[in-house]
């Protein structure tokens, strides 16, 4: 059995962990709003059309943040279209994803929905196809208290208290060639930081996300992020940072593959890219920080991150809720996803916002149909032990133990690790990359506990899916773990697995 060292101690920490630091993601992409999360006809939904079973399993993650409304979608969004009588509002193309949006799903909605989740919303404005005004004015609209055109219209609309939005994304991806209105990096810039002031001047307690690199594959990264904190680096509060990871390694993640897949190895390494990138992104906001002699640090929001997967439903042009990249996650992936989330989970001095992308139907963590309830992937299990356990404070790491090359990828470490404490526990998290058990070994300074709460996740092979009529194929069991000697704790990690081990301290 293989074997690593992590050694840890109470006194050498990375950084606190935000609370906002596992969230998620709903756009009007898809099926993710229309038969995801809203269907005013499906047996399973409440008097308001939100699917009961869907906010059931997303009141279970415990997100700290989820975005709303976009995306790609953003750009060409009009938030008028969204309020008031739903009888009255416009039937629309939308153009990012080439579907129909009937707009009855809306701010207020989204609203009451999000209340149930107890998550706190970050909501994107349109900096596409829309201006400073229209960032003010929604503002105004959704946290001036009254007495204003634009607070005693959404009083008009139902919603006497104000939403109170604390985060909002200055337009999204805005460097992308798809995108509607896409902007070069000065223009961009100066536009966001003009919108960013006049954001704070309707509410000054709100914090602003300024459009990063949408991804590390375009060739204007990261200078494009440089050029736009040169113009908005002390109105906004953060940098976005959006990364997607494949089997294939193409540059359009929306069509199908034309390179070989990678093997096994591989695919589990690619994780160090997400490490990668961050330390990328740091360094242009410190090298901005410097040019610009600053005492502010710019902190990053990692608002779009996943693994990606073939579709495997057809998406249709112009309808209402026809799906997009509604795909199952392999036990493979998963053991990927949990690796990208321990990336994040790792940097949790810098990265404070991070949003899985996304919640229901388009590589999602919940799956459902038109008809039936709904159901998971595995990634959502791995999800929600980061958003439940993840809190406290992550702990520097020194570790000895194997590792493999591959073609692309040099020195991959065969346990991916992050350990952090809080108050009541020290909590290890572990990817197992390997194909055969492995002992990781903590070597501490802790008063701990000689039993522990193990969670595993795991499958037969690494394809299992879990399918809708096999919908408990991946699931994470739970075990009870004695240590003989409180000093140097030792815990077995099956090959292939995901691993939460929960020690209480004395």
């Amino acid at each position: 059995m293989k074997k690593t060292k992590i050694k840890i101690r109470q006194d050498f920490v990375t950084g606190d962990i935000s609370p906002r630091l596992f969230g998620s993601f709903v756009e009007h992409m898809g099926s993710v709003v229309y038969t995801g999360i809203f269907q005013p006809d499906h047996p399973l939904s409440d008097k308001n059309g939100f699917r009961e079973d869907v906010l059931e399993l997303v009141k279970d993650l415990e997100l700290g943040v989820i975005r709303y409304p976009g995306g790609n979608f953003t750009s060409g969004y009009d938030w008028l279209d969204t309020i008031g009588p739903k009888e009255q509002r416009p039937r629309k193309i939308d153009l990012a994803w080439r579907g129909i949006e009937p707009n009855t799903f809306g701010i207020h909605e989204f609203f009451e929905w999000l209340q149930e989740t107890k998550a706190e919303p970050i909501f994107t404005v349109n900096l596409g196809t829309k201006e400073i005004e229209d960032a003010r004015n929604i503002v105004e609209y959704c946290n001036f208290p009254k007495n204003t055109y634009w607070s005693d219209l959404r009083r008009k609309n139902g919603r006497e208290e104000p939403f109170g939005i604390k985060l909002w994304c200055l337009g999204n991806e805005l460097d992308g060639p798809w995108q509607i209105g896409a902007k070069s990096a000065y223009e961009y810039g100066r536009l966001a930081n003009e919108a960013s002031k006049v954001m704070k001047l309707v509410d000054d307690s709100i914090e602003t996300i300024l459009v990063g690199s949408s991804t590390p594959r375009l060739t204007s990264y990261p200078e494009w992020d440089r050029i736009a904190l040169e113009q908005a680096y002390e109105s906004v509060d953060y940098l976005a940072l959006h990364n997607y990871i494949d089997k294939y390694d193409e540059d359009d993640l929306t069509k199908p593959p034309k390179n070989e897949r990678d093997d096994t190895p591989t695919y589990l390494a690619k994780s160090y890219r997400f490490d990668r990138q961050i330390e990328e992104v740091i360094a242009a906001c410190d090298y901005v920080k410097g040019v610009l002699r600053s005492e502010k640090t710019m902190y990053l929001a990692f608002d779009e991150w996943n693994v990606h997967s073939q579709p495997e439903k057809k998406h249709e042009n112009f309808e209402v809720g026809s799906p997009i990249d509604w795909c199952f996650f392999t036990m493979e992936d998963s053991l990927l996803f949990g690796s990208l989330g321990l990336s994040i989970l790792r940097h949790a001095d810098r990265v404070k916002i991070a949003c899985q992308s996304l919640l229901v139907n388009t590589i999602p963590l919940i799956l459902t149909d038109p008809k039936g309830e709904a159901w998971c992937n595995p990634t959502y299990f791995i999800m929600a032990h980061l958003s439940k356990y993840a809190k406290g404070t992550v702990l520097n790491q020194v570790i000895e133990g194997p590792t493999y090359d591959c073609e692309k990828i040099k020195d991959v470490p065969i346990v991916d690790s992050v350990v952090i404490e809080n108050k009541q526990e020290v909590v290890m998290f572990l990817v197992n990359r390997g194909d055969q058990n492995h002992t990781i070994y903590l070597d501490h300074d802790f008063d701990l506990s000689l039993t522990a709460e193990q969670i595993v996740l795991k499958s037969e092979t690494l394809l299992d899916k879990n399918l809708r009529e096999t919908p408990n194929k991946i699931v994470p069991n739970t075990k009870e773990i004695t240590f003989e000697k409180n000093s140097m704790i030792a815990v077995t990690a099956e090959k292939y697995s995901w691993n939460v081990v929960k020690i209480k301290k004395l």
